[in-house]
């Protein structure tokens, strides 16, 4: 499953992915990454993003594809990613060293509300609309499951 909410004029976004990610979902993604890269050349700042990653691994294809996408100048969003899976998160790490650094800085960390704190340190600001469109697909992710995975809120 995928689902976001973007707010390019604040330059904020909030990205879900769990569980399987059909094609659907994944052509979902991909254009909240380029319509993150159409208006981060006009923001003030560097996008902040919130991703919640709970979902299988992608396939090599899609891994191909996040890889490419990544590495464009213009994906350079400060995302703090919120997992509780080990695997997950040593994956993210290790992404990290290996390869060319991304355009983007990114973190991994187990609750919601430390993640947030850390893109407001990165943009000097608190983002309390980042914090209200966190709460609101968290709320929309627990009706369309029928147990969410506790994310540290």
């Amino acid at each position: 499953m995928y689902l976001s909410r973007c707010k390019w004029e604040f330059g904020i976004a909030v990205w879900w992915v769990s569980g399987f990610q059909t094609d659907e979902d994944w052509e979902h993604e991909f254009a909240d990454m380029r319509e993150l890269m159409a208006h981060s050349p006009k923001l003030p700042f560097r996008p902040a993003v919130l991703l919640y990653l709970d979902c299988n691994r992608p396939n090599a294809m899609r891994r191909k594809q996040l890889a490419e996408m990544s590495a464009l100048p213009a994906y350079n969003p400060y995302l703090a990613i919120v997992t509780t899976d080990p695997e997950l998160r040593g994956a993210q790490v290790a992404m990290r060293w290996v390869g060319p650094p991304p355009q983007c800085e990114k973190m991994v960390f187990d609750t919601t509300d430390v993640a947030i704190a850390w893109l407001e340190e990165k943009r000097g600001r608190p983002l309390s609309a980042l914090r209200i469109m966190a709460m609101t697909v968290e709320r929309t992710v627990s009706r369309t499951q029928a147990k969410p995975q506790n994310l540290g809120r």
